[in-house]
């Protein structure tokens, strides 16, 4: 029997981008298919997904993609997925399904994939593999857990998860979870996000307790902001405020869109009457309204950034107006979020913070001791730890030996490696598939971009500088003074000794070059002027700026043929 292959093309070692594939007999499973968010204030770049060259190169032998929930780090990269292969089926939770024909839509991708919708107790056979299925608690309607089982052993993919034995959304199957440890999983893939906290999540119930005592006190408007994905927490307050006899109103591309389809699918129930036209909210009085607003990040072009600075084209915060954190900063995002704050505290706002002002916020990821938990139920001959930074892999490797699972049966994957699976035994193969990252730079997603972004990166810290050399090629001779032309890396008023020196390295170098060898080049110019400037700047600034430069050819002081890309204003 040929063994069954899997391995991570996305979130090993890494939260976001999440996509693992499973190979078995001819038939290829993806599980998942994320985007990771990039650094727009750094590289300008949209974000980043794996790459697919080995799913297009194997594309008539994939059964099917397979999605555990509807958050973007697990789904964000199945638009640009939809137009490297002919997908034939996704298999889906129900609201994950809407928000994909909602991007399939408003992308105007040509596709003929067919959706099938997953459900509790479904199970679905290919052959020798068996998919099913268990109901899972996170911060989305609809999550599930998945198992495939082969004839080599059993692969349970837990998705992102939590345990809250009150819960407000799904409730956890954790008799599935025991039936599937009792029926001797051979490997479990386990969400490592907070497998570096301890004790237990904070229940959903608790977070809303404190977020409705304060919506109940509001003198004012009340402005919540949250992560527009955290749907089941976005229906309870949604149903809080129409318990409390307010009305609703959705700011940010992300809030709507994700009210307006928790509407049509039922999930947000309540009264039509509840839900305002933004328009309209000057005709209500100011403690009538509350607003769901994207923003909770501190993003610049956000609807809450906008009405921090008052450029707002509807809402206006005035004095004592309610506005809830109910959110925790992604890391990198503090200070961002810290300058918002203090331009709301600026307004007069009334701010409540996650954990400053009590529980606003609760991770939809599992803490320790949901993750005891889950290795005590399922017993997992090997554990891989995936969708967490490789500390928190360590972390929960340890975790998962403290709970049973052999110390030398703990897999912390790296992305491309292929592991293989036979009669329940695991081993690392020799095999690699590529998984170099693939940047959305605007719409447009390329592998080819990488150089692009270091520049980028450089540029940011660093600067450029730019060197304009004219040379008589009949005479072997350097014509007038080279030209220096710096962008971020120095003020050229105030650093002649700088440009001086410069100037002299640049005209020495190449000077000596076409007098001395013959068949010289612009590549061979253009290179020297790299090899002399570079280590310069470094030492006299401690800075590495792109050195580019142009050189002209002249003959009797008359350009011969510069090429266009070269020539310069």
């Amino acid at each position: 029997m040929k063994p069954t292959k899997f391995f991570g093309l996305g979130g090993m070692q890494e939260i976001g981008k999440s996509t693992l594939v499973i190979e078995h007999n001819d038939k290829i499973f993806i599980l998942d298919a994320g985007i990771k968010f990039g650094n727009g204030s750094i590289t300008g770049i949209k974000g980043i997904i794996p790459n697919y060259k080995y799913l297009k190169a194997n594309q008539n032998k994939i059964e099917g993609l397979f999605l555990t929930h509807g958050h973007e780090d697990h789904m964000g990269g199945i638009p640009y997925l939809l137009q490297e292969i002919e997908l034939k089926f996704i298999y889906a939770p129900k609201i994950a399904i809407k928000y994909l024909e909602a991007k399939i839509d408003e992308r105007k991708i040509q596709t003929n994939v067919k959706f099938i919708e997953i459900e509790k107790d479904e199970k679905f056979t290919f052959g020798d593999v068996v998919v099913d299925f268990w109901t899972a608690q996170h911060s989305i309607p609809d999550a599930f857990g998945i198992r495939f089982s082969t004839p080599n052993g059993s692969l349970m993919f837990t998705g992102d998860f939590r345990f809250d034995y009150t819960p407000i959304g799904n409730f956890t199957d954790f008799d599935k979870l025991k039936q599937m440890g009792d029926e001797n999983l051979t490997v479990l893939f386990s969400d490592s996000t907070n497998a570096m906290r301890p004790s237990h999540s904070p229940s959903e119930k608790d977070i809303l307790k404190d977020i409705r005592n304060y919506m109940d006190k509001a003198e004012k408007k009340i402005i919540i902001t949250a992560f527009a994905s955290n749907m089941t927490r976005i229906s309870a307050i949604i149903k809080i405020a129409s318990e409390l006899g307010k009305k609703v109103v959705a700011f940010g591309r992300s809030m709507v869109n994700g009210v307006n389809i928790g509407r049509d699918i039922g999930y947000i129930d309540v009264d039509a009457s509840v839900f305002i036209d933004k328009k309209n909210i000057s005709k209500f009085a100011e403690n009538e309204i509350v607003i769901l607003t994207t923003g909770s990040q501190g993003e610049q072009l956000a609807a809450l950034a906008k009405m921090a600075i008052g450029k707002h084209p509807q809402v206006h915060i005035k004095n004592k107006d309610l506005i809830i954190f109910s959110s925790s900063p992604i890391p990198g995002n503090r200070m961002k979020i810290e300058l918002l704050i203090n331009n709301l505290y600026k307004l007069g706002a009334d701010i409540k913070e996650n954990k400053i002002d009590g529980y606003l916020h609760t991770s939809g990821h599992a803490y320790r001791e949901e993750h005891d938990k889950i290795f005590q139920l399922t017993k997992p001959d090997y554990f891989v730890p995936y969708h967490g930074e490789y500390r928190m892999s360590v972390v929960h490797g340890q975790t998962a030996v403290e709970n049973g699972v052999k110390s030398e049966n703990i897999l912390i994957a790296a992305h491309g490696e292929v592991y293989e699976m036979l009669d329940r035994k695991i081993t690392l193969s020799k095999e690699m598939i590529d998984s170099s990252p693939v940047y959305i730079d605007g719409e447009k997603a390329s592998d080819m971009t990488s150089k692009i972004i270091k520049e980028r990166e450089v540029l940011g810290e660093s600067g450029f500088v730019h060197v304009v050399v004219i040379i008589n090629r009949a005479k072997n001779e350097i014509v007038g003074r080279t030209k220096i032309i710096s962008r971020g890396t120095l003020y050229v008023k105030t650093s002649l000794p700088i440009i001086t020196e410069s100037r002299r390295l640049v005209h020495g170098a190449i000077l000596y070059k076409i007098k001395n060898h013959d068949n010289w080049t612009t590549q061979q110019l253009k290179k020297l002027v790299q090899e002399r400037l570079q280590p310069y700047f470094y030492k006299i600034k401690r800075r590495r700026p792109i050195i580019t430069s142009t050189i002209f050819y002249t003959d009797d002081l008359r350009l011969i043929n510069p090429p266009d890309e070269e020539i310069i204003a």
